[in-house]
């Protein structure tokens, strides 16, 4: 008769060898994968129930899609690397309370930091600070290092959420802005209305009832037509009545600001930031400098690109 003994992992029989295994991780189908079926993610290979559900989770807070931040949130879910919050930017105010910025915003940008004390769409610019993120040496590479650069502001305090590193790389952060385009809010028959959100952008609100909110006024209206906007509490008040069925645009600088970390990226050549980290500068005559020949990283990319489309190879 044949006999078996099992030692641990190793399987003794009757000819001259031994056969060392491994148990191997095998997922069992349970209703987190049905789920998972109906939104198109798959669990990864020795992923547990807590991680995978985390991951389903995230497809309705972080939805995919075809531009810059969707397709981010689809390939970093997709690979286990979820979104973090990592960073909370807010407005440093004076004694009295009031913000220092007139009409503040942050650009989180390919290679940058830009910080505006006064922004405005009618192409008013006034940047309180611009902190280089992409290369190695430059102030804000690492998360504490953009911190420190942010405090050093006159206008914005910053500092880390969650528990991301301080050596973060700062180029991990989800690219994005601290304005928000309200495109339509009701206006209510009152002559005072709160709008949703507070540290309206200056010169940005437009309205369709045109007969009565005609002209901007600094006091309080007195007249047909006249209106006032306080811009940091988000408060409009107008002297005529309006109809309750109209509504108002604009912009909202939207503090206290979180940012989030997430160890995939996409940089397109379309963007002129990342351009910029591409190519030698040359001065023109006329004092401008523009892009000349790539720089070491740019021919690196330019070639792996050439290489793998063929594109001017002579096809």
């Amino acid at each position: 008769m044949t006999t078996h003994k099992l030692l641990g992992f190793s399987f003794y029989i009757e000819l001259p060898n031994e056969i060392s295994g491994k148990p191997q991780v095998q997922n069992i189908t349970n209703k987190f994968d049905l789920h998972g079926s109906l939104v198109s993610l798959r669990r990864i290979t020795g992923e547990t129930n807590q991680e995978y559900r985390n991951r389903l989770w995230d497809v309705n807070v972080h939805p995919s899609g075809s531009l810059y931040e969707g397709v981010v949130n689809g390939i970093a879910r997709a690979l286990g690397m979820l979104r973090e919050q990592s960073l909370y930017i807010n407005l440093k105010t004076t004694s009295s309370g009031e913000a220092v910025a007139l009409s503040p915003r942050v650009d989180f940008l390919a290679n940058r930091v830009v910080l505006y004390s006064d922004w405005r769409p009618n192409g008013i610019e006034i940047i309180d600070k611009e902190i280089r993120t992409y290369k190695l040496g430059d102030p804000g590479y690492y998360l504490d290092d953009l911190i420190m650069e942010i405090n050093e502001s006159d206008c914005f305090h910053a500092e880390l959420i969650g528990a991301v590193r301080p050596n973060t790389i700062s180029n991990t952060l989800v690219r994005t802005t601290s304005n928000a385009i309200v495109r339509d809010e009701y206006i209510r028959t009152d002559k005072l209305t709160q709008l949703e959100h507070l540290y309206i952008v200056k010169d940005s609100v437009t309205f369709l009832e045109k007969n009565i909110f005609q002209t901007e006024v600094e006091n309080e209206p007195e007249a047909d037509g006249e209106y006032m906007i306080d811009y940091r509490k988000g408060e409009i008040q107008c002297y005529t009545l309006p109809s309750g069925l109209s509504s108002c645009s604009y912009y909202a600088a939207i503090f206290p600001m979180r940012v989030d970390t997430v160890p995939v990226q996409i940089f397109t050549l379309q963007d002129d930031d990342f351009q910029d980290e591409l190519f030698n500068k040359k001065e023109l005559d006329s004092g401008v400098l523009v892009n000349a020949l790539p720089n070491t990283e740019g021919s690196e990319i330019y070639h792996q690109l050439f290489k793998e489309t063929e594109v001017f190879w002579g096809e």
